[in-house]
């Protein structure tokens, strides 16, 4: 299936209504087309997103008391407020700007006119031969 018909595929009355409600969700951002496994990442992160918080919403409620397996609103609220935490926050943008013409500024160090392709030098040149002993040959082929 191509990326073009991912987006027709929502009005599908197969599918189950989490893939319709993602299909939905893209649309409404303004994507139409999209890869299928799209929906299938949006649908893993989603699924393991709310887990998390009920699970951990249900160690909060039992530290505070309640019978075990028992979650309430109050538990659910906590785990959600401590899972927004964790993520990272945007710099506020005059920060980011600070920022930016505080390393604009820097003057890019002169190019040597060479023959050839300019390459970087050879310790910061990722194309030599890479190879590791291992004692274990896990990871030699199968013959």
């Amino acid at each position: 299936m191509d990326a073009s018909r991912a987006g027709a595929m929502a009005a599908d009355n197969s599918q189950p209504q989490d893939v319709a409600t993602i299909h939905q969700l893209l649309r409404s951002m303004g994507v139409d087309e999209f890869e299928p496994r799209v929906v299938n990442q949006l649908m893993d992160f989603m699924y393991k997103y709310t887990t998390d918080i009920l699970l951990d919403a249900e160690v909060f409620s039992e530290h505070a008391g309640r019978a075990a397996g028992h979650v309430d609103l109050n538990g659910v609220t906590l785990a959600i407020h401590s899972r927004m935490s964790s993520y990272a926050q945007q710099p506020p943008q005059d920060r980011v700007a600070e920022l930016a013409k505080l390393y604009n500024d820097v003057p890019l160090p002169d190019m040597v006119v060479k023959p050839g392709l300019p390459l970087p030098p050879d310790v910061k040149q990722v194309t030599a031969p890479n190879w590791q002993y291992d004692p274990t040959h896990q990871y030699q082929q199968q013959r």
